[in-house]
């Protein structure tokens, strides 16, 4: 679990959660991202395990809020943008972007 950290001025991502299939039960909630490349980036490779992500802030990124990667190539749009991420795995809710 991953919650109540304050990530400001990062390059390249915020927050990375997983890396190819090696994500297993993960929730990142209730942080806040300021100023990042991207602010999230979550593994979408087939045999990932559980993630969510919710309730987070994320404000001044330049790539997007949160961004599905298989291993470092970005393969989604912007996944906070709608509560249906197409991957049974991921849960993306309630994340305040601006």
């Amino acid at each position: 679990t991953v919650s109540g950290s304050v990530v400001e001025n990062a390059p390249l991502y915020g927050m990375q959660l997983g890396w190819g299939p090696y994500l297993r039960n993960v929730v990142a909630s209730g942080n806040i991202i300021r100023k990042a490349g991207t602010g999230i980036v979550v593994s979408v490779v087939e045999g990932s395990g559980t993630a969510v992500i919710s309730d987070n802030v994320i404000d001044g990124v330049t790539n997007g809020a949160i961004i599905g990667q298989r291993w470092a190539d970005p393969v989604t749009g912007d996944l906070a943008k709608s509560n249906d991420t197409g991957y049974a795995h991921l849960t993306v809710e309630r994340n305040k972007v601006s």
